[in-house]
Order: C-alpha cells, then sequence, then structure tokens
C-alpha cells in the first residue's frame, strides 16, 4: 500500500506542479551535455538516468565509487562485469528535480577529477577504503 500511496503522490505533484518536470529536463540537459562537452561517452539515452561509460576495472570501479562518494559527496550506482563488457565500468547518475545548475557543475567537474585519476591509475594502486 505504501508504493501506491507513493506513486499517487508522484501523479499530484506532476499534475500540480508543472515546473517540477520542466526543471528536471533542464537539469538532464545540463548535465548530459556537459558530460559530453568535457568527453564523457554517455552512449545515447533519452531518459533522466544518465549512463556514463569509463575503462577499468572492478577494483578501479570500487576506488572511483568511494572517491565520488567520500570525497566529493556524490553517489551514484556502478555497472561491472558481467552487466557490461570487462574493463568497462558504467555509472549512473539520476538527477532530480531539485538539483540545481551549481550542482550540475560540481559533479561535472567531479567526474572531470575522477577521470583524471582513473587513467594516470591512481585507483588502481589506490587501496579499497571504506569509512563506516
Amino acid at each position: 500500500m505504501p508504493l501506491v500511496k507513493g506513486n499517487m503522490k508522484r501523479l499530484e505533484l506532476l499534475r500540480t506542479q508543472p515546473e517540477l518536470k520542466d526543471n528536471l529536463w533542464v537539469i538532464v540537459n545540463a548535465l548530459q551535455s556537459g558530460l559530453r562537452a568535457r568527453g564523457f561517452n554517455i552512449g545515447n539515452t533519452q531518459s533522466p538516468v544518465t549512463p556514463v561509460f569509463l575503462s577499468g576495472g572492478t577494483n578501479e570501479a570500487a576506488n572511483l565509487i568511494i572517491d565520488l562518494r567520500e570525497n566529493f559527496s556524490l553517489f551514484c550506482s556502478v555497472v561491472i562485469y558481467p552487466v557490461v563488457p570487462k574493463d568497462v565500468i558504467m555509472l549512473r547518475l539520476i538527477p532530480t528535480a531539485v538539483h540545481t545548475l551549481d550542482d550540475v557543475n560540481e559533479t561535472i567537474e567531479a567526474f572531470t577529477q575522477v577521470s583524471e585519476k582513473l587513467k594516470s591509475g591512481h585507483y588502481a594502486n589506490a587501496e579499497l577504503k571504506l569509512s563506516l
């Protein structure tokens, strides 16, 4: 029943606050065009869910995700082999209507920095560090 109530609330918000949907697409378009402008491969997406494809293995993916969370305060899901080919890391960003263009710029800058670290081998040589 809570799932139904949550979906009903979402439909109500779409009906009564159409500006939320409009703002979502402003944020999505800024994020996707900004990532492409920095040379990131985001595939061919027509959804707010934004994949970012990088090259690297499982350990690199784990260290990169931890760095994003711990040092950039960014959360995204990661998809690795066998869902994607070996040595492919797919990160999934899910922007929302309440994100801002500043959030988008911070995200693009964070991805630029972690991409450079990944290319330099930083994550391959890093010890996996989790904060508990």
